[in-house]
């Protein structure tokens, strides 16, 4: 989606000239952090345990591959959960010192940005977005049928490197694809390609001796819909444990939506005892109109159910950006996003 070109080339840009490599010599040399085991993270029943106790996670998504950041500004917003651009996955460090990949980008490894999180007790979603070549040509994943692609074996052993990185981490979860299947539910969909292909990437991760740490799982219709999960979501939790569905907000749950039916569709999920949060909230997307989150972020705190803004960015342009080219709240001609979503992280 369009969504992703234009936040990233602006965050590369500021990235080429603020990222020095005696800065990057002092990442790769950072001292391990270890994982907090008392602080137990498990799905049971259709909810996100934390402790024996029911949680609602709030968050946001973000670009640390690009640069780490740290100036706590993520802490003075009370974010707990990130959910991490991965854009080459063929290429994305797993661990040891940043590399400069087909594209001429550095990217930072997964374990550098995992323990930033952790130094502040945050999660961390690994999700894959997009494959790399040898040439430097990009394919993104959204809207794409997983099992269909040509590097989709290269995929699979990628993920299977990370999570034989990661497992027994609890506070590190992966994301099996980004936004798969067609906007429309064409190009050959069907539940039954949703099912094959999740159980599919599901046991490419379990097959890991010892990987028990939550799968993220994306919905149909570029992960705006949630019909997949609810003809077919209970096959695949009567599988395998430990699963999280990812559903992501943006005019398909926003445009002409009251705050009673917005309450009375999630409730059908809940309901089934589906486990789910919203992986991305946005106001705008490719080729739609702004659309305002205002009704769709009232519904979750009153359901409980966490939510992750797209995107926590400092670039004022950007109407999703959660942040001005000045660090603080973006309300640019975006129903002030900035803010409302700030106030949205500060319930909790």
């Amino acid at each position: 989606m369009k969504k992703y070109f234009s936040v990233i080339l602006a965050f590369l840009i500021f990235q080429f000239f603020a990222c020095s490599r005696d800065e990057l010599k002092s990442i790769e040399n950072e001292p391990k952090f270890p994982v907090d085991i008392s602080k137990k993270i498990e799905v049971i029943n259709g909810s996100i345990y934390k402790n024996n106790q029911v949680i609602q996670l709030k968050g946001v998504n973000a670009l640390n591959s690009f640069g780490i950041s740290k100036n706590g500004r993520m802490k003075e917003w009370n974010v707990e959960i990130v959910r991490e651009f991965i854009g080459n996955l063929r290429e994305q460090p797993i661990s040891g010192g940043a590399i400069n990949d087909a594209q001429g980008q550095f990217l930072h490894s997964l374990d550098s940005i995992v323990i930033e999180h952790r130094k502040n007790n945050r999660i961390t979603i690994i999700c894959p977005f997009g494959w790399v070549d040898n040439n430097g040509n990009q394919t993104l994943f959204t809207g794409k049928n997983p099992s269909e692609m040509s590097f989709y074996d290269g995929y699979k052993s990628k993920l299977k490197s990370i999570a034989s990185f990661f497992k027994d981490q609890e506070d590190v979860w992966i994301q099996t694809w980004n936004e798969p299947y067609h906007f429309k539910n064409e190009n050959g969909y069907s539940h039954e390609l949703w099912l094959k292909d999740s159980r599919e990437m599901v046991e490419n991760l379990r097959s890991i001796n010892g990987f028990t740490n939550i799968i993220v799982v994306p919905g149909n219709e570029q992960g705006q819909g949630e019909t997949a999960l609810l003809e077919k979501g209970e096959l695949l939790l009567t599988d395998y444990s430990n699963i999280l569905f990812d559903l992501h907000a943006y005019g398909k749950w926003h445009d002409n939506a009251s705050l009673e039916s917005l309450k009375m569709r999630l409730f059908k999920l809940q309901v089934k005892k589906l486990p789910f949060l919203f992986g991305e909230v946005g106001v705008v997307t490719e080729g739609a109109p702004l659309s305002n989150p205002i009704n769709f972020l009232e519904a979750c705190d009153e359901l409980s159910i966490g939510a992750l803004a797209w995107l926590w960015n400092t670039n004022t342009e950007d109407q999703n950006s959660l942040l001005t080219d000045e660090g603080q709240p973006n309300n640019t001609n975006n129903f002030n996003w900035g803010t409302t979503f700030k106030t949205f992280l500060e319930n909790n």
